[in-house]
């Protein structure tokens, strides 16, 4: 048998299906008229304490919107009307627009698929639209198509980013609260490589053009769109000073002996890897070869060369703060991550020893 919530003046109505599920509606009067509008939402059996928990938060979720539509509706009956001005601008349109002419390369690629994504879910959303009911949606298409938790953060953070920009820009009153909706992140496990595996890698017969790059940022820190579009201007008395692409923290990183060795002869062009590989996904499978041909079994990505350098640093005795600005963190929790994984390492060794 149906039940009624009753929120104000919005009810929420629960239907419950042969499969067992139960969907939830809203239940509303308008001059008379009575309307029943799909939430999106739905509990499911409880078979466990995790199954109650789920259906308490949507619920819990269902009744928010409904007070939220019914001062909306308490706001129109006392002749409050709403921001009616940039109502109709389209959500995929509004983030094109904050990429537009930037040449952040993981910038625009993010909200690139960002788009994508929204295209398929809900391709006619207004960025007025977004709401508690939009994005937890959003957050189980994401899951549903197989997105792992981190990726799933990820995302939600370019809504919430965009939501930001939408609000200073007066498009939206508010951004809305979507305070226990975000999956907590996974802890990662940071891939990095040891000093006898970069000698193996430099050691393996590849072409120049591609593991110069990666070395020289294994001895950096930097990240692969500003080793390609490092320029010799850059470097002063044998100093890189650069403001990154991603964070637009300057760093200033000394260029060690290790490092020098994988540059590039300076040439008449301005960029010191004049030759670096166009394709980013082509480059990335170029280097698993690379580390495969020189008997490494780890998943090597060009951002490994990041985690490496603050290993080795870390590891051969620099201070937190030190790497920290290296990098260019913005927070020295990040730095401590790299921290946690030499504890984690040494562990390991100390207890594979033998046993007496």
């Amino acid at each position: 048998m149906s039940k009624v919530t009753k929120t104000h003046r919005v009810t929420v109505y629960k239907r419950p299906m042969p499969t067992g599920n139960i969907l939830l509606y809203y239940n509303y009067t308008v001059d008379g008229k009575r309307f029943r509008e799909a939430s999106g939402l739905w509990l499911i059996p409880v078979k466990t304490s995790a199954d109650k928990a789920k259906n308490t938060n949507t619920m819990r979720l269902a009744e928010e919107v409904a007070r939220q539509k019914s001062a909306d509706l308490d706001a129109a009956d006392n002749g409050i009307q709403q921001q009616i001005e940039n109502t109709h601008i389209l959500l995929i349109d509004y983030i094109q627009k904050t990429i537009d002419g930037y040449d952040n390369y993981e910038f625009v690629n993010s909200r690139t698929s960002l788009i994508s994504l929204i295209r398929e879910f809900k391709e006619f959303t207004r960025v007025v639209d977004i709401n508690r009911t939009w994005y937890a949606e959003f957050i189980q298409f994401l899951f549903n198509k197989g997105h792992k938790t981190n990726t799933v953060c990820g995302r939600c953070n370019i809504i919430k980013a965009i939501l930001h920009k939408a609000q200073l820009d007066g498009i939206i009153k508010q951004r809305p609260d979507f305070s226990g909706l975000t999956p907590t992140p996974e802890p990662g496990q940071r891939c990095f490589l040891t000093i006898e595996e970069l000698r193996k890698m430099a050691a393996a017969d590849f072409p120049s053009r591609l593991k110069n790059p990666f070395l020289f940022a294994c001895f950096t820190g930097l990240r692969l769109n500003d080793v390609r579009c490092l320029k010799w201007s850059d470097i002063q008395d044998g100093i890189i000073y650069l403001r990154q692409h991603k964070t637009k923290q300057l760093v200033q990183v000394p260029i060690s002996k290790n490092a020098a060795q994988f540059m590039n002869a300076r040439t008449s062009d301005e960029r010191v890897f004049y030759d670096f590989p166009t394709c980013e996904t082509w480059y990335g499978s170029k280097i698993k070869q690379w580390a495969k041909l020189a008997g490494i079994e780890k998943n090597v990505s060009f951002h490994v060369s990041r985690h490496t350098f603050a290993t080795l640093t870390l590891g051969n005795g620099a201070d937190l703060f030190t790497v920290s600005k290296l990098l260019g963190h913005t927070k020295i929790t990040t730095t401590q991550i790299y921290a946690k994984v030499l504890d984690e390492g040494r562990r390991k060794a100390v207890d594979a020893i033998p046993e007496l």
